[in-house]
């Protein structure tokens, strides 16, 4: 079979066909060069979809079709049916061993039903990198861009296109970002909040887990602070930025501070993209959501179809990243020419360069938890290098506990209930992050902040990174919804280049984190059976 991005099989919808089909998916995972682990839970999952969907009792005339394409970096296998809604078997007492593979795996797979024709997506990988590499593209075009253009006229020309064109179309995409990111955000940290209330709720061990990783998130956000002055004073050096400029010579006064935590309305945190009062309303609203009683499941359900709808859009507005990654280096260069790329490669390398204060941070934990240190990181690349190639801690969950079950000796079942909880809860990556560039660039363009809003920046990152969707485009709301607050309309483009260049960072900041609290936890729990 040849290898395309699109192939698809037509069979009878009964089971004398799921050899073939099974034969299908297994060679276009094989040709895609998926690795064992990937190919044998790919192939567990189809199998328990393939039989589930059979015991509905659906017609034998029915026509199953099977779709393998790969669009946009996510490999995913489609099944196409006509016939009554398919929905899987949930809280029966006696379910199949079929339902509790596909609840096992209900993050990897999309549901949806039209006009009589089930349409049922399994995402088998989402590989993030398809979008660096056009981002890559957009930057080699700016600059050939801009090599026509300076040829073509003068220097004040290229800043009056750069200001009467490009700008503008670049404040069109952070708002048409923070339309549909705000939602986003708002229903992800309602989620995120209501399950880390129901599991704390659940079992004391849990919360006092998330208290432990809610900690680190915290102390990322503070590392960071004290790791952006180190940086913008190294740069400042080398580009004479910051000469008579004093970061924290002005800002909102504490009653301006107080004032903007409430909204006139309950519309105006969506209209005017207010990150604090988004946030005071997603806790209120978490908190009735958690006392509603008997109607809490179906508030619950809203709330993820709200998430769904909104993420959905998102992906469609990440589509165009390459596009305006584009306008926004040939802006760069239009202004300044290549000294604003010296810039930009200067403040990426030293960004990575920070990365030795988490890992510094990292290493402290484990040395205090009583892990081995150098076991530890001799298993640690492999892992590391798969979920840079999945790019999100959720979908990477199943790898995860194998890895660290097989690899580390960690025991399977407490790491199964551990890990999920930490991938939804431990966001050291966001914070991190988000606070580091957006610190750096505060200082070296010197934005007049105070030092309450420098708190006020603190909270908002904790904050929005627990509103993080877990998808591409949560550092680029991030930072977009801070440019906001401190109406910094240059942080846009600052903002562009963080999700461009560290977007896959901080998921593996992220998962490092994860790793590193269960091999302490696992220390804890062989050290307390001794």
């Amino acid at each position: 079979m040849n290898l395309s991005k699109t192939r698809s099989i037509e069979l009878p919808l009964t089971m004398d066909s799921f050899e073939p089909a099974n034969l299908f998916v297994e060679q276009w995972l094989a040709q895609n060069r998926f690795g064992k682990d990937a190919i044998l839970e790919t192939k567990l999952l189809f199998e328990a979809l393939f039989c589930d969907i059979i015991k509905q009792g659906y017609d034998q005339n029915t026509t199953l079709t099977i779709k393998a394409q790969r669009t946009f970096g996510e490999y995913n296998i489609k099944f196409g049916f006509e016939g009554k809604t398919y929905v899987p078997e949930k809280n029966a007492e006696n379910i199949s061993s079929e339902s509790k593979i596909i609840q096992a795996y209900h993050d990897k797979i999309g549901y949806r039903y039209r006009s009589g024709y089930n349409s049922i997506r399994v995402v088998v990988k989402r590989n993030y990198r398809s979008s660096l590499l056009y981002c890559i593209i957009g930057i080699v075009l700016a600059i050939l861009v801009y090599f026509l253009l300076n040829a073509m006229m003068s220097a004040e020309k290229m800043i009056e296109i750069d200001k009467s064109y490009i700008m503008p179309m670049m404040d069109q995409f952070a708002n048409a970002m923070l339309m549909v990111g705000a939602p986003v955000t708002f229903f992800s940290l309602v989620k995120n909040l209501t399950d880390i209330y129901i599991i704390s709720e659940k079992s004391s061990s849990d919360r006092k887990l998330q208290i432990k990783t809610i900690a680190t998130s915290v102390i990322a956000v503070f590392l960071a602070i004290g790791t952006s002055f180190l940086i913008a004073f190294i740069l400042s050096n080398l580009d004479g930025y910051l000469e008579g400029q004093e970061p924290f010579g002005g800002g909102m006064t504490a009653t301006q501070f107080i004032s903007s935590l409430l909204p006139s309305s309950i519309f105006e945190p969506f209209e005017t993209y207010l990150p604090f009062p988004i946030i005071i309303l997603a806790l209120l609203t978490t908190y009735a959501f958690c006392s509603i009683g008997e109607y809490f499941d179906v508030m619950q359900k809203g709330v993820n179809v709200c998430l769904t709808f909104f993420s959905k859009m998102l992906n469609v507005v990440m589509f165009t990243l390459p596009f305006f990654c584009f306008l926004a280096f040939l802006s760069s260069l239009l202004v300044d020419g290549f000294i604003n790329l010296i810039v930009v490669a200067e403040f990426v390398g030293m960004v990575f360069l920070s990365l030795i204060v988490m890992a510094a941070f990292y290493l402290i934990r484990l040395l205090i938890g009583g892990v081995k240190i150098v076991p530890f990181i001799k298993k640690f690349p492999p892992l590391l290098w798969e979920n840079y190639k999945i790019n999100s801690a959720i979908d990477a969950l199943p790898y995860n506990i194998r890895y660290c079950w097989r690899e580390y000796g960690f025991d399977r079942k407490r790491i199964s209930a551990k890990l999920p909880i930490l991938a939804q809860t431990n966001q050291d990556g966001n914070c991190y992050l988000i606070m580091l560039v957006s610190m750096i660039y505060i200082y070296m363009l010197g934005i007049n902040v105070s030092l309450l809003q420098i708190i006020g920046i603190a909270v908002l990152v904790l904050f929005l990174s627990i509103g993080a969707p877990n998808q591409p485009g949560s550092i680029l709301i991030g930072m977009l919804i801070i440019t906001f607050y401190l109406q910094a309309d240059e942080l846009i483009l600052v903002a562009i280049y963080a999700e461009v260049f560290f977007g896959a960072l901080q998921n593996a900041i992220n998962v490092v984190g994860d790793i590193v609290t269960v091999a302490i936890e696992e220390q804890k729990s062989m050290r307390s059976t001794a």
